[in-house]
C-alpha cells in the first residue's frame, strides 16, 4: 500500500491526465453539514458545495441535477434541496431520532458538456451540431459524494458501500482516529478496487487556493490508500477516473467522488 507525507502544493497537476477538465465543470461535488455531531432531533443544514476551495461553494448545481439521501439505521430518506443565495449552495435539512451514526449520500448527475468553436455549451453532441455548432469533443461529468456523521466506535456504516458508480469507502473508523494516526480508504469502480486512482485528503480550512489538497496519493492494486491526518476538524477525500468512451454520446466519462468526515 501506498504512504505519503504532508505536502501543500496546488494539485492541477497532479490530475493532468484528467482530460477535458476544465474548471466550469471541474468544481468538486462536497456535502458539508453545519455540525457533524448532531443531537437527537437537532435540525442540522447541509450544503451540497460546488468548491473550488475546500470547503467554501462557489456557486449552486440546479436542484433538479442532485439527489440526497440520509441514511440512518437502516433505513434511507430523501433530503430536498433548493438553492441558497447567500451560500452559492443548494441547501437542505434533517434531523436525526437518535445519536446513531449517520450517512448523507448525494448523486450530482451526469452533465454533458462539448467544447465548440463558440465555447463551452451544455448538451449532447447530436444537440448541438443540430443547432449548428461545430463540436471539438464531448465529456460526460458525473459527481458522487458522501458525509459521514456521529461516527462511533465499534460502527461499521464508515466502511457501508453504497453502490455509487465511483465510490470511497473508508476502512478505518474515524471515531477511533487520532492525529497522527493511520486512516485507511478505498476507491471502488462499479463496486471493485480501482488501482491507479489520484486521492487527495484535506481539511476545511487548509487553504484558500482552488484545488489544494493537504496530502496525495495513489491507490494500489487493492484500490487502497493510507493518510495520516494530522488535526482534529472536518476532512475530505477525493478521487477521480476519467474513462474514455469512444463512440459513445460523449468522448470521455469523467466520474468525481468525495467522502466528508470529522476527527475530534
Amino acid at each position: 500500500m501506498f504512504r505519503i507525507t504532508p505536502r501543500s502544493f496546488l494539485f492541477l497537476a497532479f490530475w493532468a491526465f484528467a482530460a477535458f477538465v476544465v474548471p466550469a465543470k471541474a468544481h468538486e461535488f462536497i456535502l458539508k453539514p453545519d455540525s457533524a455531531f448532531p443531537a437527537p432531533g437537532q435540525k442540522t443544514r447541509v450544503q451540497a458545495q460546488a468548491a473550488h476551495v475546500f470547503m467554501v461553494s462557489e456557486e449552486a448545481e440546479r436542484p433538479e441535477s442532485v439527489r440526497l439521501q440520509l441514511w440512518h439505521n437502516g433505513t434511507a430518506r430523501d433530503i430536498a434541496l433548493k438553492e441558497d443565495k447567500g451560500l452559492l449552495a443548494l441547501v437542505g435539512e434533517f434531523a436525526l431520532p437518535s445519536s446513531a451514526p449517520a450517512l448523507l449520500v448525494g448523486h450530482r448527475l451526469p452533465q454533458i458538456w462539448c467544447e465548440t468553436t463558440t465555447g463551452e455549451h451544455e448538451g449532447s453532441r447530436a444537440m448541438l451540431e443540430a443547432k449548428g455548432l461545430k463540436v471539438g469533443s464531448a465529456g460526460k461529468y458525473e459527481k458522487f459524494a458522501k458525509t459521514l456523521l456521529n461516527p462511533a466506535p465499534g460502527d461499521s456504516l464508515h466502511s457501508k458501500v453504497m453502490g455509487q458508480d465511483l465510490e470511497i469507502i473508508l476502512l478505518t473508523n474515524p471515531a477511533g482516529i487520532k492525529p497522527g494516526s493511520v486512516l485507511e480508504a478505498q476507491v471502488l469502480l462499479h463496486g471493485k478496487p480501482l488501482s491507479g486512482a489520484g486521492v487527495g485528503l484535506t481539511h476545511d480550512g487548509f487553504s484558500k487556493e482552488e484545488d489544494a489538497y493537504k496530502f496525495t496519493a495513489t491507490t494500489d492494486g487493492q484500490g487502497k490508500v493510507a493518510f495520516r491526518p494530522d488535526r482534529d476538524g472536518l476532512w475530505m477525500v477525493r478521487a477521480v477516473f476519467v474513462e474514455e468512451t469512444p463512440g459513445g454520446e460523449a468522448d470521455m466519462h469523467n466520474r468525481r467522488a468525495t467522502y466528508v468526515f470529522p476527527l475530534r
